[in-house]
């Protein structure tokens, strides 16, 4: 419930902030009623990407509206999984009744789908997001289990999810009900700040409870002995972990919000990789700062999407679930704590060298099975995996963190097509032209593949630099950073259907370069 609250609360403050600062919102509420004016109009692209980014930055979220009062305008981005007539519809309404003075979370079943929306006013425009909690039930990651029911309802006992009302439907009682029979164990979790209670129902006899003698003392033992290491881990997770990290991500914020003079005070306690990152941090701002006015816009696009890079691979929400799942371990399965542990640990050092430029394609691929390794301790036996490379290419140079975002999108899509997802990573030597040899390196899925108007606008941007709306940043910023690091006669990155698989191929083509030769005759 914790992480569904941190992920409403960012998306909110994203969405505030887009309607304070953002001067395309002020353009938007003034355009002509003439709908080929809107939607030809940049600022009106330029709201719907941002309204997109959004959506895409939390799994909780599903849908942003915009209501401009004074134009009857409705721009609503994302998929509440209803369709846009019903939901616009219901919107309208949820403004129209909501308080105008604070911020207002309503949940309500509308046409059988539970929505969970929140209502602002400021600048003469409501808005708000939209999460549909069957949706949100399953971005949780709960288990199915026999006699486990996970599902949302109010403080009243008025359940919103499917689940919930399958199982009194089944059942024939209320939650109240529920709550007093000894058959089940209720378990739940509530959100004051939106109305909401998280409740789990665990059938009493699905439970085993019958455990040898000599199990119960060890058992016991290990209860003993979890008691009093717990607080330690905990207490370090907190000082090497938590802290730095919500310390890194807020001065994140702080640099989004304009503010260019802040750095990172160096601390005690944070371990050598946040040191490093923490350096790194302070660096680049010192060099944004002491940039030349001609130079300033050219550089600063640069270190953007090295943020956008050092942002992208920091994750608080990948790092943050991999300590949930390290904490909810048994006692009994401290190799698979020690497995994770040391997993993450590689995962830190090594995105410790976004400020470096290269790297040996070996460690990029051994970084790309770690973070494999990290992922399916989280989705277990959701997806299999390959990562292979001619051995002879092991020491070509390769741009760091060349695949980890690839390496997400096909997780991602590859588990949402179907389940026992595979994904491969490959690296093999392509051909030789004028002064270098060249090796192509493939990522490859199951999922469900790019659409053709997604790879006409891939390609349409590889073309003229210019937003595509619709395609992710992730996507933009790999052929971008890729452009910065070699010349366009030097590299290649191509997106496709695999006709094999079912899925998405994205290759690679990169010259061949090892640690002898200069990287400024070849770099961009």
């Amino acid at each position: 419930m914790g992480n569904m609250e941190e992920q409403l609360k960012s998306a909110y403050r994203r969405v505030t902030l887009l309607n304070s600062n953002d001067t395309d919102f002020r353009v938007l509420e003034y355009l002509s009623e003439d709908e080929g004016d809107l939607e030809t109009n940049a600022s009106y692209s330029a709201v719907v990407d941002k309204l997109q980014m959004v959506c895409s930055e939390s799994s909780m979220v599903n849908a942003v509206y915009f209501l401009f009062r004074s134009r009857d305008r409705l721009l609503v981005q994302g998929n509440a999984g209803m369709t846009s007539n019903l939901l616009h519809s219901y919107v309208k309404e949820f403004c129209a009744d909501a308080d105008e003075s604070t911020v207002t979370w309503k949940a309500a079943v509308v046409d059988e789908d539970p929505l969970l929306v929140s209502h602002s006013l400021w600048n003469n425009a409501d808005y708000g997001v939209v999460v549909n909690l069957n949706f949100a039930i399953t971005t949780l990651d709960f288990e199915a289990e026999d006699g486990r029911t996970v599902f949302f309802c109010d403080e009243g006992g008025t359940v919103f999810t499917s689940d919930g009302a399958a199982l009194l439907e089944e059942t024939g009682m209320t939650l109240e009900e529920l709550r007093q029979d000894k058959r089940y164990e209720v378990l739940e979790s509530a959100s004051e700040s939106y109305g909401l209670v998280l409740v789990e129902v665990v059938e009493v006899s699905s439970i085993s409870d019958v455990i040898p003698f000599s199990l119960r003392i060890l058992e016991g033992f290990a209860i003993i002995s979890t008691i009093l290491v717990i607080p330690i881990l905990l207490w370090f997770i907190n000082r090497k972990v938590n802290r730095p990290l919500r310390r890194l991500t807020g001065a994140m914020d702080q640099i989004e919000d304009g503010n260019l003079d802040f750095r990172i005070e160096q601390t005690d306690g944070g371990g050598i990789e946040f040191d490093q990152i923490n350096r790194n941090f302070n660096s680049m701002m010192e060099e944004v700062q002491g940039l030349k006015i001609d130079a300033y816009e050219k550089e600063l696009e640069r270190k953007d999407i090295q943020m956008k890079y050092l942002n992208q691979q920091i994750q608080p929400h990948f790092i943050l679930n991999t300590l949930n799942i390290l904490y909810s371990y048994d006692e009994d399965e401290y190799p698979l704590m020690q497995k994770l542990i040391l997993c993450l640990s590689k995962y830190f050092r090594y995105i410790v060298r976004v400020n470096s430029k290269y790297v040996e394609l070996e460690k990029e691929m051994e970084h790309i099975r770690n973070y494999f390794e990290i992922q399916k301790a989280r989705f277990l036996d959701a997806f299999t995996f390959e990562v292979e490379y001619e051995e002879e290419l092991g020491s070509a140079l390769v741009p760091v963190l060349l695949l980890q975002n690839f390496a997400e999108n096909t997780i991602k899509y590859s588990l949402r097509a179907n389940e026992g997802g595979c994904v491969r990573v490959t690296a093999e030597y392509l051909e030789h032209r004028e002064d270098y040899d060249y090796m192509v390196v493939r990522v490859v899925d199951n999922g469900a593949g790019l659409s053709d108007d997604i790879l006409e606008k891939i390609e349409r941007f590889k073309e003229t630099g210019e937003p595509q709306e619709g395609l992710g940043v992730g996507i933009t910023n790999s052929i971008e950073r890729l452009k910065y690091i070699y010349s366009d006669e030097l590299t290649d990155i191509r997106f496709r259907r695999d006709e094999e698989m079912g899925g998405t191929v994205v290759e690679i083509i990169l010259p061949i370069i090892t640690g002898g030769h200069n990287e400024d005759t070849f770099g961009g």
